[in-house]
């Protein structure tokens, strides 16, 4: 049986709340930076960086990745296999 996984979509303020509590902040114009304070960039699109605009957290873990169909259809694909 394949394992369950649940996204829960979180508002703006909670999101940036969560992301701070393990140390990652966001730059003035919304860019997610990592506990080293480098901006994160897309691995669906390497020249963009993720912002919280377009970011998802990886269930069960605080990977942020791209929130964009293509890259949650993949991530589901890879933890269903």
């Amino acid at each position: 049986m394949p394992k369950e996984i649940v996204f829960e979509e979180l508002e703006r303020a909670e999101l940036k709340l969560l992301l701070s509590a393990y140390g990652y902040s966001t730059d003035t114009k919304g860019y997610i930076l990592s506990p080293s304070g480098n901006k994160i960039p897309s691995e669906e699109r390497p020249s963009e960086f993720l912002s919280v605009k377009n970011v998802a957290l990886k269930p069960g873990s605080l990977i942020p990745m791209d929130s964009s169909p293509t890259s949650i259809s993949k991530y589901i694909r890879e933890e269903t296999e």
